[in-house]
């Protein structure tokens, strides 16, 4: 496959996919898969990025590798996995970040003095050494699009304006900063005002949102899976966005637009097909996602507060009460809270589809499902 990939034309680049697919991954030894973490690699290099459903066939074969207790085979899992757009590397990374790391020493104190000029510079830098396994996750994680939740930006740069205090080479804090000026490029409007200051965006006006047509109804799982039973075709993109922009945006991102407190949508169609997106939108309850899950907060004076926590640090509690609207937020003082349940009931409210017609609908999941690609075939006829 490396000579394939090296010699070959890239319309090999499928079967050659499905060769690698056929090996057994846990079978090998770690020189063996970071052998076949570089052949992938140079498929794509030398061939050109696949699909993103071919992608996302690569990325459940490592996904249940990563982390490992290899720092090398980590650091490539962490590149392959960061490429295919899985968003399961982000907190395995910002956890590793948040570690601090034995520094391999690269030169005695001996060797480092005698050279006055050189040693100086070299002795300060390891005085204050950048951590080299953050520094490798804060330049993967930049090219990480999609996935992130709010909690894990403000996480990821926090860790970035910590390495900027260490000191490396002369280039070290320009180095940096383009990961930071990379990593803020991806951001949408919404997030770069939430993590700018302590307050976040408000989210869209409804008079400034489209409105669907209509005539609506109480939409069921089973009611939509008839619509999508045989496939979507002929559906139009541009009406699905509008109807994403009415019933999603306000807290969701998609493409880098829209919201930053409910999950980024923009690679649903890795995770769900018609049946599981179906459900999530109209039983949002069913199941809740551990990053997005609301709690019941009972304190010391009675009150009883159902909201999303959003942080934790010096003894306070901040809280988020109104999954639509990010600015709603109240802080408690830890020693003022009774007790903390995790709430049967999503922040997602129910009947957002209500006012849809079947067209507007269909629209909608084709849309959500065509990782925003107007030319998905469900737009043809």
């Amino acid at each position: 496959i490396v000579a394939l990939a090296r010699q070959g034309d890239e319309s090999l680049q499928q079967k050659a996919l499905s060769a690698l697919s056929r090996i057994n991954v846990r079978s090998l030894a770690e020189p063996q898969q970071l052998e076949l973490l570089r052949a992938y690699s140079l498929l794509f290099t030398r061939m050109g990025k696949p699909d993103q459903s071919a992608l996302d066939s690569v990325a459940r074969v490592f996904e249940p590798m990563f982390p490992s207790k290899s720092r090398y085979l980590n650091r490539e899992l962490s590149r392959m996995l960061v490429y295919c757009n899985s968003p399961r590397v982000i907190d395995a990374a910002l956890a590793t970040m948040a570690e601090d790391h034995e520094i391999e020493a690269i030169a005695t104190k001996e060797l480092i003095a005698r050279r006055g000029g050189y040693g100086d510079t070299i002795a300060k830098m390891f005085a204050n050494h950048p951590d080299i396994e953050k520094v490798h996750y804060a330049l993967v994680l930049r090219n990480m699009q999609y996935g992130w939740t709010l909690e894990q930006r403000r996480s990821y740069f926090d860790s970035l304006n910590a390495l900027s205090s260490a000191s490396g080479g002369a280039s070290y804090r320009g180095f940096i900063g383009n990961i930071r000026k990379e990593a803020m490029a991806k951001l949408s409007d919404a997030e770069k005002k939430a993590l700018a200051s302590s307050t976040v965006a408000p989210p869209p006006k409804p008079e400034d949102l489209p409105k669907p047509k209509g005539p609506g109804k109480d939409w069921t799982t089973k009611d939509i899976l008839a619509l999508t039973s045989r496939g979507l075709s002929g559906r139009n993109f541009e009406n699905g966005r509008n109807m994403f922009k009415a019933a999603c945006i306000a807290c969701h991102r998609y493409q880098g637009d829209g919201g930053a407190t409910g999950p980024d949508l923009s690679n649903v169609a890795g995770r769900f097909g018609f049946a599981e997106l179906a459900e999530a939108i109209i039983e949002p309850s069913k199941v809740i996602s551990d990053q997005y899950g609301a709690s019941v907060i009972t304190t010391s004076l009675g009150d009883q507060i159902i909201g999303r926590i959003l942080n934790e640090a010096d003894g306070k509690v901040t809280v988020n009460t109104d999954a639509v609207d990010a600015t709603k937020i109240r802080v408690f003082e830890k020693g003022d809270i009774d007790s903390v349940k995790p709430s049967p009931l999503s922040l997602m409210p129910n009947g957002l589809l209500k006012a849809m017609n079947k067209n507007e609908v269909s629209d909608l999941i084709a849309f959500l499902l065509s990782r925003g690609n107007p030319n998905d075939r469900m737009f043809t006829k």
